[in-house]
Parts: C-alpha cells; structure tokens; sequence
C-alpha cells in the first residue's frame, strides 16, 4: 500500500487556449508556509499530458479526465515531482523526465526528456539547462504564438495567490518579487561550486532564442503574450 501524498488547495482548472489547460494548486513548506505550485495540461485530440504534475482533489480529477485520457506525465525539474507516481499507478501513464531527475521517488523512466529527443506533444522542443548542477528542463510548444513551460528556473510572479503569509513572507527572503525573474535560489543551488554567478548566462541565452508569447513555471502565474520581453529584461537584469 502506497501512501500517496494527499491533495493540497488547488483552484479550478483553466482553459486558456486551444491544447492547454492550467491549474493553480499548492505546497506546505517547512514551518506553516504554503506557496502555490502550477501544473499545465496540453490535450491533442485525446490524449493529455500532463507537465510539473499536481494532484487534484476528486471532484476536479473527474473534471481532469473527462478532457481526455492521460497518456504522459513530464516531469521537468530536479525538485519536483512528488505526485508523478500517483498519476502512474492510476492512470498508466507514460513517464518522462531527465536522466538523474529522481530527487523525488519516481516512477519507471518511459521517455529521458533530452533535447532533440521524442517528444509527447506534436511539434514540441524540449530544452535542457547544460550548465546546471543537476537535471532540469522546459518545454517548448507551438501554441498561441509559442509557449514556454519551466519549473523552478524561470517563474513569473504576478500574484500571490495559494500563498498564505508565511508563505509569502519566505518568498520575499529568498529574493523573489514580482514579475519574471530567474529563481536566485535555484541558480544557487544549480552553479557548481567554485564557478562565477554567472556560469549560468549561456543556458539562458539560449533559452531566449525561443520564440515565445506565453509562459508558465512550476510556481506562481501564468503570464500572457509578452513572456519573452519581460525575460530578456530579467536576465539582462541579472546577468548583465
């Protein structure tokens, strides 16, 4: 008997375009704190995959399945995951992530997620983060002008929704605020030891020769039509 991690406070599911869905959840961090963590929903005819998966509480899971059957569950970064193996076993889904990526228990690897690999959405690009310490990617997609999905890296904070007090005041002291920002705790924790701040400016050049609209992270908002600028601004920010 396997003791899934239960549901945590979620709001509805979201249709924002043809092909994509979203859903706003959340996650208890140490001392009381709450924050909110996203999941995206990508159908193509079908099928649906899900990307940074999230438990859902039953009444909304319903409402997840009948929009399709889920085929794939892609797991993005190095410290998510802990719901991958519940949609697994439920579902049968197939599992795709980074080789390495097993911070959080993790079901058999179907599909490793790797650049100019298979991809479980027609037309999709997976991008990898080369220079970081550890496994993580996003997800490029052709829709509404070009969508980018990330996890911890990239995160885009135009409210504070799912985020109790506490959970707000810990963001403020890991350095986030609003708008698109590059996680500083995550390039901390990704700059191998001894390597300059800015070891990391090459991914993110990369990354920004993406063409994209739309981005949603692994926390905090969804932001529509001009991702792409307000990254370029966050990055030049950051790395100069």
């Amino acid at each position: 008997m396997i003791n899934y991690p239960l549901p945590c406070r979620h709001g509805a599911l979201k249709a924002e375009m043809p092909g994509f869905f979203w859903v706003q959840g959340s996650i208890r961090m140490p001392g009381g704190a709450r924050i909110s963590r996203n999941m995206a929903v990508l159908r193509e005819g079908d099928d649906l995959t899900l990307v940074n998966p999230v438990r859902l509480k039953p009444a909304a899971e319903e409402r997840l399945a009948k929009l399709g059957r889920i085929r794939h569950l892609v797991r993005l970064g190095y410290f998510h995951g802990r719901d991958d193996l519940y949609y697994r076993d439920q579902y049968h889904a197939s599992f795709w992530c980074q080789q390495g990526s097993a911070r959080y228990p993790a079901p058999p690897l179907d599909q490793p997620l790797q650049e100019d690999g298979p991809v479980p959405f027609s037309g999709a690009r997976v991008f990898e983060f080369r220079n970081a310490r550890r496994p993580e990617a996003a997800l490029w997609l052709p829709l509404g002008g070009g969508l980018l999905l990330t996890c911890d890296a990239v995160q885009y904070w135009g409210d504070w929704h799912r985020c109790n007090w506490r959970g707000r005041l810990l963001l403020a002291l890991m350095g986030f605020r609003s708008g698109m920002q590059v996680s500083l705790p995550w390039r901390r924790y990704m700059c191998p030891r001894g390597q300059p701040q800015g070891y990391l400016a090459e991914d993110f050049e990369r990354l920004l020769a993406l063409d994209f609209c739309h981005h949603l992270g692994a926390h905090g908002s969804l932001c529509r039509h001009d991702a792409h600028q307000r990254l370029g601004r966050a990055v030049q920010r950051l790395f100069g």
